[in-house]
C-alpha cells in the first residue's frame, strides 16, 4: 500500500493548499477577527441567556448534571443522513435550539415523557423564554416599512428554526389548547416518524454508551453550546461518542475517526472534521502528538515513507474531562482567539 496524503489536512499556514507561501492565512486571519468581533458584541446577551439556563437548570430541585443525547441523532448510515446534519448550517441557529430544547426537557423531568416545552417564544419581563435563552445575531431595522426591533428579529428567527425541526421530524409546532398552543414539543433525535406519537422521552438509567452521549451541564451553563459553531459542536459529540466506547484505548493513545466513519456514519465533511484544531485551542479536545508528522499535520519524510510503502497513521484524539466547561466560553475563546500563534508571514516580517 502506498501513502497518500492525508485528506484531512488541507495544508499548513506557510505553504497554504497549493504550495503558495500564506496562501490560506488571510482567510483564518479573517475568520478569527470576525468570530471575535461577533464574540464580543454578543456578551450582554451570552451573560444574560447563562443566567437563564441556570434558573432553568436549578428549578424543582433537579439538578442533574448531565444532558444526553441518543446517538441516532449525530450517527448514521450510507443510506441515512443524520439529523444534525440535516438541520446545521453556519449561520443559522437550528442546532442551538435542539440543543437547548432537551436541555429544557432534562432539567424539567428526570424521567418518562418530557411533553410540550413550556417556555413560550416572546414572555414577560420576569418570565424564562425562548427569546432569552437563544443568542443570535438579530439586529433591529428601523428603516425598513414595517420597523422590526432586534427582539421581534429574534422571534422570527426562532420560529424559523422551530418550523426547520418540525420538517426534519424532531420537534411538533403550536401543540396543545388551540386558543393558547405550547410553540414546541421535542421528538425522537432519529427524527423518524414511528416516534412521532410518543413525542420525546428522557433517556432512561440503561440507555448508556454507545447508544447515548453525555454531555456536562456546563457545556449550556457556560455558554459552549452558543460559542461554538455547529462544526465544532458536531465535531465534539463524535469525540464524546467514541472516547467512552474505547475507554482504554482513549486514555493510552486517544480514539481517531476512520475515513469510512467520517463519511458515512458520522456524515463529517473535511472541513467539519478540521473543527478539532479549535477544539483543540479552546482546550475541550487534545490532539495526541505524532512522531510521523509535522505540526501542521504532513508526514514526515513523506517521499521516502511513501516508496517504503508506509501507511499514514490517523489523527488521535483525547477528549478534556468534564472539568475543562468549567470556565466561561467566552473568556477561554477570546484567549484562545487572541493567542493565537503567529503567521508564517508575521515571523517573516518580523525577521526583515
Amino acid at each position: 500500500m502506498i501513502v497518500r496524503p492525508n485528506p484531512l489536512v488541507r495544508g499548513c499556514a506557510r505553504c497554504g493548499p497549493k504550495g503558495q507561501i500564506g496562501a490560506d492565512v488571510p482567510r483564518n486571519a479573517d475568520r478569527r477577527a470576525h468570530r471575535m468581533a461577533a464574540l464580543q458584541g454578543q456578551l450582554p446577551r451570552l451573560r444574560e441567556a447563562t443566567r437563564e439556563l441556570c434558573s432553568l437548570h436549578t428549578r424543582g430541585g433537579l439538578w442533574p448534571s448531565h444532558i444526553r443525547i441518543r446517538s441516532e441523532f449525530f450517527s448514521g448510515s450510507p443510506y441515512r443522513t443524520p439529523p444534525i446534519a440535516r438541520i446545521s448550517a453556519p449561520r443559522g441557529i437550528n442546532l442551538q435550539v435542539y440543543l437547548l430544547g432537551l436541555f429544557e426537557a432534562q432539567t424539567r423531568k428526570r424521567d418518562g415523557m418530557a411533553g410540550p416545552c413550556p417556555l413560550p417564544i416572546l414572555g414577560t419581563r420576569h418570565e424564562v423564554s425562548w427569546s432569552k435563552i437563544v443568542v443570535s445575531a438579530a439586529r433591529q431595522n428601523m428603516q425598513a416599512k414595517v420597523p422590526v426591533t432586534a427582539a421581534q428579529n429574534r422571534a422570527r428567527q426562532i420560529k424559523s428554526a422551530f418550523k426547520r425541526l418540525a420538517d426534519e421530524n424532531l420537534a411538533v409546532r403550536n401543540i396543545g389548547d388551540p386558543a393558547n398552543p405550547f410553540p414546541l414539543m421535542l421528538l425522537h433525535e432519529s427524527g423518524s416518524a414511528h416516534f412521532e406519537k410518543y413525542g420525546y422521552t428522557v433517556p432512561e438509567w440503561y440507555e448508556n454508551t454507545p447508544s447515548t452521549v453525555s454531555l456536562h451541564v456546563n457545556f449550556f451553563r457556560e455558554g459552549w453550546v452558543y460559542l461554538l459553531t455547529p462544526a465544532e459542536i458536531r465535531m465534539y459529540l463524535v469525540l464524546n461518542h467514541l472516547a467512552p466506547r474505547f475507554p482504554d484505548v482513549h486514555a493510552e493513545r486517544g480514539v481517531y475517526i476512520s475515513e469510512q466513519d467520517r463519511m458515512w456514519r458520522y456524515d463529517l465533511s473535511r472541513d467539519i472534521y478540521e473543527a478539532h484544531l479549535t477544539l483543540s485551542r479552546f482546550g475541550l479536545v487534545e490532539k495526541v502528538d505524532d512522531k510521523t508528522r509535522h505540526a501542521d499535520g504532513k508526514m514526515i519524510n513523506y517521499s521516502e515513507r511513501a516508496a517504503r510503502g508506509e501507511f499514514a497513521s490517523p489523527h488521535r484524539f483525547k477528549v478534556a474531562p468534564d472539568k475543562s466547561l468549567r470556565e466561561p466560553a467566552w473568556e477561554r475563546i477570546e484567549r484562545a482567539l487572541m493567542n493565537y500563534p503567529p503567521t508564517f508571514e508575521q515571523m517573516k516580517r518580523k525577521r526583515g
